[in-house]
């Protein structure tokens, strides 16, 4: 009897152990600074947003306010892009996963376009930040934005969401020169009648975080360099998504193949609850441009 006590503390005290050294480890990786509450999705009336992405779990930045927004009975489309040339042979997972993701935050439906956003013969690790003066020596920037801009022309949507178009993040060039494509396609139709796009909002992390979380990333670290940036823009709106934590965290569980970078940028979700994970990082962060 008195070896199953002590079995019962131990377990408690290892439990307790988990429990206040897990959420202290959480609480040093959260975000210090706040920003103002978003406003403007909650008074559009036009309630259409469309997601643009290089690669499908790019969206997983906004995947809290885009099941918001489809609770509240917003039409949301997303393009990304994959290829045929690099690692191939992910396609039909990555196609299985977007599907799951499709389901999870009742998106109306998803373009993934065969497009090799990089150019063929690129021999270097195409992640890897190159400057802005060599994207279109290195990637096909003119058929992007024609992609882009058909893909605005056909959703008509009031809200654009999408990566920030300084560092892509963590300085992939390809999300920086989708971002910069996307404000490019949007101003060059502000002036043709009917066009709709009101904002848009480039996810991002506010700088505390991003140096916790990402400082160390050796991408990153060039991208600062290449790009001549102190890091991601610096957000000027903040959304709770509490609310819809659990379809978020079930849509990164979604992305199997993906979990390695995944982790890198939300480091210990997979090993807490949803309702404890986001109850100490419960914002999304944009930067908003308006058109």
């Amino acid at each position: 009897m008195k070896i199953f006590k002590r079995m019962a503390i131990v377990a408690i005290v290892l439990l307790a152990v988990y429990i206040f050294g897990g959420t202290w480890l959480l609480r040093s990786l959260a975000a210090t600074e706040t920003y103002p509450e978003d406003s403007f999705l909650n008074i559009v009336k036009t309630k259409k947003a469309l997601v643009i992405v290089a690669h499908d779990d790019d969206a997983i930045g906004c995947a809290g306010t885009v099941a918001m927004l489809a609770k509240k009975g917003w039409d949301i489309h997303m393009v990304c892009f994959y290829s045929t040339v690099w690692r191939p042979e992910d396609n039909p997972v990555r196609k299985k996963e977007v599907k799951q993701m499709i389901d999870i935050q009742h998106l109306s439906g998803v373009d993934m376009i065969n497009f090799n956003i990089h150019r063929a013969g690129f021999k270097k690790e195409f992640w890897m930040p190159v400057p802005y003066t060599q994207f279109d020596t290195d990637m096909k920037t003119d058929s992007l934005k024609t992609l882009i801009g058909q893909a605005i022309d056909k959703y008509q949507p009031t809200v654009i969401f999408t990566l920030d178009d300084v560092i892509g993040g963590y300085g992939h060039p390809e999300h920086v020169l989708v971002s910069r494509c996307v404000t490019t396609a949007c101003r060059e139709r502000k002036t043709v009648p009917g066009f709709t796009v009101q904002r848009i909002y480039q996810v991002v992390f506010p700088p505390s975080q991003t140096e916790l979380t990402i400082g160390h990333n050796p991408a990153y670290i060039t991208a600062k360099k290449v790009y001549k940036a102190t890091g991601m823009p610096v957000p000027n709106v903040q959304v709770n998504i509490y609310d819809n934590a659990e379809q978020k965290k079930n849509v990164m569980t979604a992305y199997v193949s993906q979990q390695r970078n995944i982790r890198k940028v939300l480091p210990w979700y997979n090993w807490c609850p949803y309702w404890v994970y986001f109850k100490i990082n419960p914002n999304e962060y944009f930067r908003t441009i308006l058109i």
